[in-house]
C-alpha cells in the first residue's frame, strides 16, 4: 500500500512501514500526517500483530525538514510541532508491538521516531543522537521525555545538553538501542522477531503495552490498577487457556495470534 512517502506492506501478520521522502527522508508535515494515518490505520488492521517501520536504501529518517522550518515562520512552526507530537504518540499508543529497524543515521527527530517504537534495531556503523542544542533549540517530537524515560535522567541531560552521537555499540550500552544488527541484515532481523510476536498472544501483548504506558503516564499505582484489569480480562481467553494446558502438558502453547 502506497501513501505518499509511506509504503505499507505486509506478510506473516508484520507490517513493514518504509519512510520514503528523498533525498534523506526528512520530516516535514505531509509526512507526519502521512505517518500517523498509516499508523491510525493498521490499528484497526486484524491481518496485522506487529509493525516495524525502516527507512529505504540506506536512509532512516534525518529529522525535521530544516528548509521546510525555516520556512513555517513563528505562526505556523507550532502546527508543525503539535503534530509530530499527535503523530509519534499515536505511534507509541499503538496497540501492536513496534520495532524500529533503524537502517541509517538517526538524528533529531529520526531518533524521536525510533524512540516512540517498542524496541530498536540498529544497523551496524550508523549514529544516533538528539542534536537540537546546537541549533538553539530542543527537541520537540517528545524526545526530552522519552529519552529521559530510557536512559535516566543524569544521562539523559549529558546527551541533550552536549546533542552529540552515539554509535549503536554506545546505544546498546545505554539502553537507547535494543539489538545490533549487521546492515544486510537489519531488515529480517527486525522482521523475523515481529512476526514472532506476531504469531503470539495479541491481546496479552496490547495488554502488556497497555501496562508499561499507564506507568509512564500515570505513575506506579496507574499501572498497578492497568497491570490487574488486564489479567483479569486475559484471564478466560483462549489464548490463556492454551497457554495453561500447554505448560501443564510440557508442549509449545499454539495461540491463535487473535487472543
Amino acid at each position: 500500500m502506497e501513501t505518499g512517502y509511506v509504503r505499507v506492506e505486509v506478510d506473516r501478520a508484520v507490517a513493514v512501514l518504509t519512510v520514503d521522502r528523498p533525498p534523506a527522508n526528512a520530516l516535514d508535515l505531509q509526512l507526519v500526517e502521512q505517518l500517523s494515518r498509516a499508523v491510525t490505520s493498521l490499528g484497526q488492521r486484524g491481518d496485522v500483530g506487529a509493525v516495524v517501520i525502516t527507512g529505504t536504501g540506506s536512509r532512516f529518517v534525518a529529522g525535521a525538514d530544516i528548509k521546510m522550518m525555516r520556512g513555517l515562520g513563528d505562526s505556523l512552526f507550532p502546527r508543525f510541532v503539535s503534530a509530530i507530537q499527535r503523530g509519534f504518540d499515536d505511534l507509541e499508543r499503538l496497540a501492536l508491538p513496534t520495532i524500529a529497524a533503524v537502517n541509517g543515521h538517526a538524528m533529531g527527530g529520526g531518533l524521536e521516531l525510533a524512540l516512540a517504537c517498542d524496541l530498536r534495531f540498529v544497523a551496524e556503523g550508523v549514529r544516533l543522537g538528539l542534536p537540537e542544542v546546537r541549533l538553539g533549540l530542543l527537541p520537540g517530537a517528545g524526545g526530552t521525555q522519552r529519552l529521559v524515560e530510557t536512559v535516566g535522567k543524569g544521562r539523559a541531560l549529558e546527551l541533550l545538553y552536549t546533542g552529540r552521537a552515539l554509535t549503536p555499540e554506545e546505544g546498546l550500552r545505554l539502553g537507547v538501542v535494543d539489538r545490533v544488527v549487521p546492515a544486510d541484515r537489519l531488515r529480517e532481523a527486525a522482521t523475523d522477531f515481529a512476526a514472532e510476536l506476531a504469531g503470539g498472544a495479541r491481546a496479552a501483548l496490547a495488554a502488556i503495552k497497555g501496562a508499561v504506558l499507564a506507568r509512564l503516564d500515570g505513575g506506579r499505582r496507574a499501572g498497578f490498577r492497568t497491570e490487574a484489569d488486564g489479567v483479569a480480562r486475559l484471564f478466560g481467553t483462549p489464548d490463556a487457556r492454551e497457554g495453561l494446558a500447554a505448560f501443564a502438558e510440557k508442549r509449545p502453547a499454539r495461540f491463535g495470534g487473535t487472543g
